[in-house]
């Protein structure tokens, strides 16, 4: 077994007393079986097409335990399981959450101290619920991490009017850690915040700050070229009305390269996603989402992986054997999305519709919850 596994296994013995002394512990778990048919052109003949991948997996798995101790004390702890054609020896796991949020210690109503591993409160990313098979735009396009280590204080606002966040990271998502850390030494900083002025509609914004490797050098003291500061910003509107739900998140990303010849190597990225959904259950006794989304992402500032790329889903989910609460256990999912990088805005490596994709997934996902105090 590989050290993080064991790393896991440890986490869990630590944890259990914790859990048995606690008011109340809920275990729940969601898992993804996906299969997944890329097509796309082939180098040697830019006329035709091949398939790229093939392939069924277990593309994603939860499994996640739920504390609370007290009405102003809760937990969270959540292992991701993984078996796909990017790992080896079957599968993989690593940490997702490990968080404890402390309510009542800042005299601000409705607001907590969260620490630990634990979300990442920018745009979409935080409370994306996977209506669609693919990622929130901000993890797709590598503008934000889902997790990080990190100290957040975050509530809600009066009269259901908002929610907001402010919080300190380590700025290199949940899947480095210990020893590979040791890239960066800066803190990610992060706001963001959400209005509802009026039932149905949401406005909000986030704001993010971090870094990407060390600005000198261990060893020698000297600049290392590859260090750059990153400034992000979200802008998100939502609109719900009876069987419609539309979406648009705004992503602009500015990348500077401190260490080099000043603007040889910076650049802005940006990019916006719609996603309408239609929900059936309104019309018939089915639970059926008719699913779209429309993705335009803009790097072509970027000097060395410049591009512009156009993507286009749609697809259909089945939800079925609800709970009480009408929380479906099972859900049935199939999208296509097509993927075209403009070849007069982009580098070579996209000439010839190389880059260019159709990808079809069809995807099972079920998920259970049981209180086990």
């Amino acid at each position: 077994m590989k050290p993080r596994f064991y790393c896991l296994i440890l986490a869990l013995l630590i944890l259990l007393p914790g859990l048995a002394s606690a008011a109340e512990t809920t275990l729940g778990g969601e898992f993804w079986s996906r299969w997944t048919m890329e097509n796309g052109t082939s180098a040697a003949d830019s006329s035709s097409s091949q398939i790229k991948k093939n392939a069924i997996a277990l593309d994603r798995g939860y499994i996640d335990f739920k504390t609370k101790f007290s009405e102003l004390t809760s937990a969270r702890f959540t292992i991701d399981l993984f078996s796909t054609d990017l790992v080896k020896d079957g599968g993989g796991l690593k940490l997702k959450y490990a968080f404890v949020d402390f309510g009542g210690i800042i005299p601000i109503p409705d607001a907590k101290i969260s620490a630990g591993l634990q979300k990442v409160y920018f745009g979409s990313i935080y409370d994306w619920d996977y209506t669609l098979i693919g990622k929130a735009p901000s993890d797709e396009y590598k503008v934000a991490n889902s997790a990080d280590y990190g100290l957040t204080i975050n509530g809600y606002l009066p009269s259901g009017f908002g929610e907001y966040a402010v919080g300190i990271y380590n700025g290199e998502g949940y899947k480095n850690f210990g020893a590979n850390l040791k890239d960066n030494t800066s803190f990610e900083y992060l706001a963001n915040l959400r209005l509802t002025p009026i039932r149905g509609i949401t406005l909000g914004g986030s704001f993010l700050t971090n870094s990407a490797e060390r600005e000198k050098a261990l060893a020698t003291d000297a600049d290392v070229a590859g260090y750059q500061t990153h400034t992000l910003m979200d802008g998100l509107a939502r609109f719900v009305y009876g069987p419609v739900d539309v979406m648009a998140e705004y992503l602009m990303k500015d990348v500077e390269y401190p260490n080099v010849a000043k603007g040889s190597k910076d650049y802005t990225a940006n990019g916006l996603s719609i996603i309408p959904i239609l929900n059936l259950r309104h019309f018939i006794d089915t639970d059926i989402q008719i699913v779209g989304r429309y993705d335009r992402w803009d790097e072509t500032d970027n000097a060395s992986a410049k591009h512009l790329l156009t993507a286009v889903t749609g697809g259909v989910n089945y939800n079925f054997m609800h709970n009480d609460s009408y929380v479906p256990a099972f859900q049935l999912q199939f999208n296509v999305t097509q993927k075209t990088y403009d070849p007069d805005e982009s580098a070579a490596a996209y000439a010839n519709n190389l880059k260019d994709s159709l990808t079809v997934m069809a995807q099972l996902k079920w998920r259970f919850s049981n209180n086990l105090k």
